[in-house]
């Protein structure tokens, strides 16, 4: 089942209701992504490339949010839901609410 996932930007702009069917999946702040590394260069892995279960790599969770840097991450949010069914006019819709970055992802979908 595809799952739909959100900025905090889209969110804001939900009605209470519609709020109530995504849940809170990550926070993400810079000082995490500090530790990340600082953690990983002290095990000796210089080649260490971040992701997690909603990206990929760090490059796309800053096009996500519409950022340049690291650096401008401050508490961003991204929520989840699982949808029954996907189509890209679904997607078209969503992306409408998104004014930063493009804070709408589809994953799971075939």
């Amino acid at each position: 089942m595809p799952v739909l996932i959100i900025g905090w930007g889209v969110y804001d702009k939900l009605t209470e209701k519609e709020k109530n069917e995504f849940v809170l999946v990550a926070i993400y702040e810079t000082t995490y992504f500090y530790e990340c590394y600082e953690y990983e260069y002290a095990k000796g892995n210089k080649n260490y490339e971040w992701s997690d279960r909603c990206f990929k790599s760090q490059e796309e969770l800053l096009d996500f949010f519409g950022y340049e840097m690291i650096e401008d991450l401050d508490a961003d949010a991204v929520y989840a839901k699982r949808v029954e069914t996907y189509a890209e006019e679904d997607l078209k819709n969503w992306m409408q609410l998104s004014e930063d970055g493009n804070q709408v992802k589809v994953i799971g979908a075939q």
